[in-house]
């Protein structure tokens, strides 16, 4: 119920508010994640994260992560690839690895899983992402 509450509050207010990106990115990596405080490494430069995320710890690299996020459309180095990916972009979801992504289109917020990438990671999301759960 939460993260609906949430991403009407970002459709309606600036799509910059870097606090209310946070809280989504949040929402995202907890649910995905096996652990209490996972090791999250971003795979170039993400301010909402990186200046408001208090919920898990960012790693300098992708081998000490938990979680990488891909924020930049190049390709990703393949010491990353075994790692859990998860997307900024549309874009990153045609690597078959990345199991879902955050990205704004149109400014509005966009959030997108792909049933099969979740379900080889062992991960169940809560019932408040069942809108955002596709099959691809």
């Amino acid at each position: 119920m939460k993260i609906f509450l949430i991403l009407f509050l970002v459709s309606t207010i600036y799509a910059g508010d870097l606090k209310l990106a946070s809280n989504i990115f949040e929402k995202i990596i907890l649910a995905i994640s096996h652990d209490t405080k996972p090791k999250i490494y971003i795979y170039t430069h993400i301010e909402a994260i990186e200046e408001y995320s208090e919920k898990f710890n960012l790693v300098n690299s992708c081998e000490d992560s938990d979680i990488v996020i891909l924020s930049s459309v190049k390709k990703i180095p393949s010491r990353c690839s075994s790692k859990l990916l998860f997307g900024t972009r549309y874009k990153h979801l045609k690597n078959k690895k990345v199991i879902g992504a955050f990205f704004w289109q149109k400014g509005r917020p966009n959030i997108l899983f792909y049933r099969d990438r979740l379900e080889k990671n062992n991960i169940k999301l809560d019932s408040s992402f069942d809108k955002y759960i596709e099959n691809e």
